[in-house]
């Protein structure tokens, strides 16, 4: 995600400073050049006006480009007709799917638009019967963006029901399937299916309202069954899905090419035993076909399906992508399958509040049952109970004032010290004190630093000019006169909390 949302914004800023720059630089040549040469003008308005030009094109056109080209193509792919090439098809879908990582798009709006791929992506791989690896894949992201729509779940029942050991994040794919459910209402799928028919239209989602319409007995069953069998041999098919329809088919298929070739389908997938606990009762099905037959067939079709069974175990497929695992984790969280971090700190929060609530109905039931059993004294006990109390009480106030009172009590201050403070107060009763701020070599100097403590709302500033022994004249700078020299600090810390200033010092006077 970082990665894309650099690519998002590096992209815009690229191509905005080179918009800024070549379309800048050519419309202000061609007016100082060739427009207006002999004329000068301010072109600051022209200058940020080109400025908000070049952003709107690398910014918001750059990326309303982008989702023109994407909903372009996604609405070709949603008219792909049963007669093209598959894998030309595919490799669109692919490039669509990488398109989405560009740096057209945010990471979340990419996500957004790679939904809408994915799901168009699935049902065209569904529609042909495509079960490759990348096939798979495809239907675990369509299936997690989708959970309910239960034809993405039927291909991968069936490759999780091959026999191998199932990871743990296949487990949790199982566990979110199961909680899905599937309603049909007969004369409805009856209505579409004539509809469909008619029109000629076949993908993913029209291929289980064929297959309803069969097992309904629809009028339009031999109607179907000869719009829909080549499409299923041409692409030889052997899902669940096709083996339904191939059961229906030959009540309907008069060809003796086609019998044959469904029923060594149908024997096929009985041997290889993917569909017992998918479907148990097709593969009884399955079964009758296989038994109906030779027994030199059956032998054949027995080696075929081994070597086929060996083949696939030793096939590695990966379903699931790093994105995956968030949505089937989300999925899970949704259901209530597991547990998420903020339902668990609720649950906590919800224990700590049970504890509490308890504690406090404790402490103030038990209250309530002392001052019943003391309701229940007799008027003597209660008496001497409540004398008791108060005069507790008073003693403990009455202790407490006292405390505090030696506390806050002014310590005797000594003779000596009385008498030395007198002394030196009689010392200092002919001199003034003020506040040294800064000392500089030079009058513009002084000036110039004055003027700043002004701004900063320092009052009373005077300069005392003074020779140094080095040559030349000290500018001292210097604020108020105080008849003490605490209240000359206490101003000067003021200045420097308010950052005034940051150095001081007190200098004593004579007062004139």
């Amino acid at each position: 995600m970082l990665y894309q949302t650099l690519k998002f914004y590096l992209a815009r800023v690229a191509l905005s400073l080179i918009l800024i720059v070549g379309l800048g630089y050519t419309v202000l040549y061609f007016l100082h050049e060739v427009a207006l040469p002999n004329n000068l003008f301010d072109d600051v308005v022209i200058q940020w006006a080109l400025v908000l030009v070049g952003l709107f094109f690398g910014f918001i056109a750059y990326g309303m480009v982008g989702d023109q080209r994407f909903f372009n193509a996604l609405h070709f792919l949603k008219k792909v007709p049963p007669q093209s090439n598959p894998e030309n098809i595919k490799n669109q879908f692919e490039n669509l799917l990488s398109f989405t990582y560009s740096s057209y798009f945010l990471p979340e709006t990419g996500k957004q638009y790679r939904v809408l791929g994915v799901l168009l992506y699935a049902d065209y791989l569904l529609s042909i019967g495509d079960e490759t690896p990348r096939a798979l894949n495809i239907y675990v992201q369509a299936f997690l963006q989708s959970p309910k729509d239960s034809r993405f779940r039927k291909p991968l029942l069936a490759i999780l029901n091959q026999g191998r050991e199932l990871t743990s994040e296949e487990m949790d794919l199982l566990l979110v399937m199961v909680h899905q459910e599937e309603i049909h209402d007969p004369t409805l799928i009856n209505y579409l299916a004539g509809l469909f028919l008619k029109a000629e239209q076949w993908s993913g989602k029209v291929e289980p309202l064929f297959l309803n319409a069969l097992e309904n007995e629809s009028e339009f069953s031999s109607d179907i069954v000869k719009f829909a069998l080549p499409i299923y041999l041409s692409h030889k098919r052997t899902d669940e899905a096709a083996l339904r329809f191939y059961l229906f088919a030959l009540n309907y298929s008069q060809k003796e090419d086609e019998q044959h070739q469904i029923k060594a389908y149908l024997a096929h997938s009985y041997c290889e035993g993917n569909l017992s606990g998918v479907s148990p009762q097709l593969h009884e099905q399955c079964g009758e076909i296989f038994m109906s037959m030779s027994l030199v067939q059956q032998e054949a079709i027995k080696k075929e399906s081994e070597e086929n069974q060996i083949s696939s175990k030793m096939k590695k497929v990966k379903l699931f992508r790093r994105e995956d695992l968030q949505d089937l984790k989300r999925l899970k969280i949704e259901m209530g399958l597991v547990a998420s971090r903020i339902s668990i700190l609720g649950e906590w929060g919800r224990c700590g509040l049970e504890v509490l609530f308890k504690g406090l109905k404790w402490i103030l039931l038990r209250m309530l049952d002392l001052l019943i059993r003391f309701g229940q004294l007799p008027l003597r006990a209660r008496l001497i109970s409540f004398s008791v109390l108060s005069v507790v009480i008073i003693l403990a106030l009455g202790f407490r004032q006292l405390t505090f009172e030696k506390l806050n009590s002014p310590s005797p201050v000594p003779l000596a010290s009385i008498l030395g403070s007198k002394v030196a107060t009689a010392t200092k009763e002919g001199r003034v004190y003020t506040v040294q701020i800064a000392a500089v070599i030079s009058a513009k100097q002084a000036d110039k630093l004055i003027r700043k403590l002004k701004k900063h709302g320092v009052e009373g500033l005077y300069i005392v000019k003074a020779v140094r022994r080095s040559g030349g004249h000290w500018y001292k700078i210097r604020v108020g006169k105080y008849p003490s020299k605490k209240q000359a600090s206490i101003y000067a810390n003021r200045l420097v909390d308010s950052k005034s200033i940051k150095n001081y010092f007190v200098i004593s006077l004579p007062k004139k």
